[in-house]
């Protein structure tokens, strides 16, 4: 038969068996099944087979060539050896090379046939192996794309096998054999049920902040795949830390006001770390924002006192919902360093709706004018009261105030000398005056020209209600 030129470039032709096996078909059997061990690997596979070969000699000596260059065309025909193309679906493979049986026996017409399906069973091994070959480089090759990115991924099969992935991602979610048991520790509980694999995360590894989302491509039944993708957050963190401890020293030694917000979802989907982008365009230029965790993003606010940082809240209000938590702590009201404040944020956090409330301190000497006060404006503001003089002063020390509404002529003290008070603590506080006579509201009005707000008593509970939600911008 008429050899064809074979195709397979660069394959260093194995070595012959030297001589006949003694063993004969079963031995032959058992080489063969050690070969196909090796299927994945093309040149431990194409080695098995001649080494099978070498042992089945009911024909003869049988040898598989393969070619060592594309370009070598010439071959040479031993008298006695009948030589047969190896070619498959996938291209030509090589030659098989069969020696007569010594004594006086030619091939016949069974022979023919035999090799000749030999030679056919040949070339769809060799097809497979070449094609598992061309699999192995392309792993290879996308392994090596995905050690390139600056995310971790991996992707898992239908039995959450890991089919392809980078060493980012491995060393991240543990380094082990089993990646997918670790997501189990961080993801949700309902992961995974109804239509769609869809989950974001996050988890704290090597002292880093890294954030994941897990999902199943579309259009792909998420049973048969899905891709976890894996951020570093800590740069960003990082940033945000930073300038927090770099304003606070700052502010403080200046002795200037400063605020930190922290604003929390109540799931990482949708939050405010997807968010992000929008509240910094949203916010004065000298404000920090950045990823405090997953579903956390800290606001530093140098330079600004309760009433702004209320104001810029109120403005970020329909970028986050009302779903959102958030947590205020400023400088020096019990937090002089960057870790208190951070604590006494993350401490307070509350409803958005309820923090943005206007704050309210009701001070008189009367529980019932207080609890009247309550009555009136307690659907909008956030009220506390107080009939002690010196539990106003700390409170108004301890913590921030929108209004103070407290009686010109106090037992104690003067309402005035209160107002003045609360005005140095707490610049920008709006204060509202309650009288019983006209030489008290003539006080006021003399000492308080530009901002006097005086309600005589008994008082109409509708206009007090509607002046103080007007001067309070509600």
């Amino acid at each position: 038969m008429t050899p064809t030129t074979p195709g397979d470039a660069g394959i260093v032709p194995a070595p012959r068996a030297a001589g006949r096996s003694a063993v004969r078909g079963p031995a032959a059997l058992r080489a063969l099944a050690g070969a196909f061990a090796h299927l994945q690997d093309f040149d431990a596979f194409v080695h098995g087979l001649q080494a099978a070969l070498g042992k089945a000699d009911w024909l003869g000596h049988l040898t598989l060539e393969l070619p060592a260059e594309a370009g070598d065309a010439e071959r040479t025909f031993a008298p006695g050896v009948m030589t047969l193309p190896v070619q498959g679906s996938a291209g030509a493979h090589g030659l098989l090379r069969v020696g007569g049986r010594p004594g006086p026996r030619v091939f016949g017409a069974e022979d023919l046939h035999l090799l000749s399906s030999l030679a056919d069973f040949l070339a769809a091994a060799l097809d497979c192996s070449r094609e598992w070959r061309e699999v192995e480089r392309h792993r290879e090759l996308l392994s090596f794309l995905l050690n390139q990115a600056p995310v971790g991924i991996l992707a898992f099969d239908r039995l959450r096998r890991v089919t392809a992935g980078n060493d980012l991602a491995r060393r991240w979610l543990g380094g082990g054999n089993d990646p997918w048991g670790t997501l189990q520790a961080v993801l949700p509980p309902e992961t995974g049920s109804g239509e769609a694999v869809a989950a974001q995360f996050h988890l704290r590894v090597e002292g880093r902040l890294v954030y994941g989302e897990l999902r199943s491509p579309p259009g792909r039944d998420p049973a048969e795949v899905c891709v976890v993708v894996l951020a570093d957050l800590s740069p960003d963190q990082a940033r945000l830390l930073d300038a927090l401890g770099r304003e606070v020293y700052r502010c403080q030694w200046r002795q200037l006001a400063l605020g930190l917000v922290i604003l929390e979802s109540p799931q990482v989907a949708g939050g405010v770390l997807q968010r992000l982008p929008e509240l910094r365009a949203a916010l004065p230029a000298g404000v920090a924002a950045g990823p405090y965790d997953a579903n956390r993003v800290g606001l530093v606010f140098p330079e600004c006192g309760h009433h702004a940082i209320l104001a810029n809240l109120r403005k970020l209000r329909p970028l986050v919902g009302d779903a959102v938590r958030a947590g205020l702590a400023e400088l020096g009201r019990g937090a002089t360093e960057p870790e208190p404040l951070l604590q006494a944020a993350l401490g307070g956090l509350r409803p958005l709706a309820e923090l943005l409330r206007p704050a309210l301190l009701l001070h008189d000497d009367n529980p019932a004018v207080n609890d009247t006060l309550a009555y009136v404006l307690g659907g909008d503001f956030e009220l506390v009261k107080s009939t002690s003089v010196e539990h106003t002063r700390q409170l108004l020390r301890s913590r921030s105030f929108d209004g103070l509404i407290t009686e010109v002529d106090l037992r104690e003290s003067s309402g005035l000398e209160l107002a003045r008070l609360a005005g140095d603590l707490q610049p920008g506080i709006r204060t509202f005056f309650t009288a019983i006579s006209e030489l008290a509201v003539d006080a006021v009005r003399a000492g308080r020209p530009d901002e006097a707000v005086v309600f005589r008593k008994p008082f109409d509970a509708r206009a007090l209600g509607s002046t103080v939600r007007a001067q309070l911008g509600l």
